[in-house]
């Protein structure tokens, strides 16, 4: 009895650990503040318009929608009179939308993509 107690303490400690699903699907626009421009295009693709802010920033306007559906892990109920039954989480539609304006510092049209760096996010 007490070795059971002490595997399902330390399934639960270690369970507490990992992140879930809903962790990694929920991005938000700000995450990108810090990193190039391009890492947000080849995430999300290309953005609806790009336009010179001032001499050393582009605003960079994205319109983007992603679906994900999450869901449907087994678990298992155990009733000792008859077995162990196996049945499954439900599954819940997940959209992710990221809509405003990037700005990126560029000194020049000729700086590349990756050089490119998100200052600040303007949602819409």
């Amino acid at each position: 009895m007490r070795t059971l107690v002490m595997t399902l303490a330390a399934a639960v400690g270690v369970g507490g650990c990992v992140p879930t699903t809903h962790e990694t699907l929920a991005l938000s626009c700000a995450d990108y503040i810090g990193k190039p421009i391009s890492a947000r295009i080849a995430a999300w693709g290309p953005p609806r318009t790009v336009y010179r802010i001032s001499p050393t920033q582009i605003g960079y306007i994205f319109e983007s929608k992603q679906t994900a559906f999450i869901g449907g892990e087994p678990y298992y109920t155990v009733n000792y009179m008859i077995g162990a039954d196996k049945h499954r989480m439900p599954v819940h539609k997940v959209t992710t939308i990221c809509s405003g304006i990037f700005v990126a510092s560029a000194p020049s049209d000729a700086t590349p993509l990756t050089e490119r760096i998100v200052v600040d996010v303007v949602s819409k």
